[in-house]
């Protein structure tokens, strides 16, 4: 008999989380189930069952579902209802629930079902999300704390960050979710002298990325450089506008080509990586806001890209200074155009670096071997 796991999750998925899709397509020991208040983009690649409740119920419950989330972020009895009986009627051994806000909205419904829970955090719910409201976002979460049997931390600042808030220590374990190395590998990379070098920046634009920081300090050093380079820019988000003003201030309209959001199961994403030659993505925090570990970081190390980066959450837990690609300061753009002119001009630091990301993505933060670990956690708690 399959061991089932019923995945919970508000709103199944956003189109920047197919990262937890990944998880949940790549277990082989459990049957995943997915339960959700909305279901909104599913890959064609993921053939699990989602059972979402603006779908499953009808009338006034329906209605009462809709409004009761959209003004009150409540999960309504009829929605708890129908959710326990499709965990009773799959068997379900476990729940595991997907950031630390969506635990909070489900809780009534892991306290009813009275089975193992987990949750894994993913950045902004446990570094912004508590300082929201005066405070009132801390005091909002802490009943997980005691409900909840296992909190997946991506990695140590994350559990660091997680028993400042009142998380016992001994319900946390260290795990990242990793990425399908061999969808972004690329062991025919050249890295060869070039006249014109491409930078590459992946990822929602907002200010916590830092595109900006990145476009000020090739700005600084266009002028000392030996080499020429373009920049591609992939993604959308509310920094958009403000970065094509920039490019289009500084000039680069022939330098600079914005993507916009390119689904991940689409093979230009994957292209994108191929054609460039340096990786970019310099976080830094934003009234508290801290990012995880980005998966665009390491989809860039599994293609063989030299990456620029921040001392910045778990990104030093990935790269290595030096040894997998170059970390600078918050916030430095003196130090980030320092970074991006040593890997514009030298195509040996390009090869030693990118060459040293493949070897540590393929090693330590491929999906599969990513997924076996949880798998270990799953069977820990059942």
């Amino acid at each position: 008999m399959d061991l089932v796991v019923a995945h919970c999750k508000r709103s199944f998925l956003e189109p920047t989380e197919t990262f937890i899709g990944y998880q949940i397509k790549l277990l082989q020991g459990f049957k995943p189930i997915v339960l959700c208040h909305t279901k909104n983009y599913i890959s064609p690649e993921f053939s699990f069952s989602v059972f979402p409740t603006t779908e499953i119920l009808k009338g006034i419950d329906r209605v009462w579902a809709i409004y009761g989330y959209k003004f009150f972020r409540h999960l309504t009895e009829s929605e708890k209802r129908v959710l326990f009986d499709i965990i009773r009627q799959h068997n379900t051994r476990l729940l595991h629930l997907h950031y630390a806000v969506d635990a909070r909205y489900f809780l009534n419904l892991i306290m009813k079902a009275n089975i193992p829970a987990v949750v894994s955090l993913y950045g902004y719910d446990i570094s912004y999300f508590p300082r929201l409201f005066l405070g009132y976002g801390k005091f909002y979460l802490k009943p997980i704390f005691e409900q909840i049997d296992k909190f997946i931390a991506m990695s140590e600042d994350m559990k660091k960050d997680l028993i400042r808030l009142g998380c016992p220590e001994e319900k946390i374990t260290v795990h990242y979710y990793g990425i399908e190395v061999d969808k972004f590998a690329f062991p025919g990379r050249k890295y060869e002298d070039k006249d014109v070098v491409n930078i590459l920046m992946v990822g929602t634009l907002e200010v916590k990325k830092a595109q900006h920081l990145v476009l000020a300090a090739l700005r600084d050093i266009e002028k000392h450089l030996k080499n020429k380079f373009t920049i591609s820019i992939v993604g959308n988000g509310p920094m958009s506008r403000h970065l094509h003003k920039m490019v289009e201030e500084y000039g680069w309209s022939n330098k600079a080509k914005f993507f916009g959001f390119i689904p991940y199961e689409r093979k230009e994403l994957v292209d994108a990586y191929h054609n460039a030659d340096i990786f970019a993505l310099p976080s830094i925090t934003v009234r508290g806001d801290k990012e995880g570990i980005p998966g665009t970081i390491v989809e860039a190390m599994a293609s063989g890209l030299p990456v620029i980066s921040s001392f910045h959450a778990g990104i030093p837990e990935v790269i290595e200074n030096y040894k997998h690609g170059i970390l600078v300061k918050e916030k430095d753009i003196e130090g980030l155009g320092e970074a991006l002119k040593s890997l514009i001009e030298s195509r040996d630091l390009r090869a030693r670096l990118g060459r040293a990301a493949a070897e540590r993505a393929k090693r330590e933060f491929d999906a599969e071997k990513c997924v076996k670990n949880l798998e270990k956690i799953y069977q820990s708690l059942i």
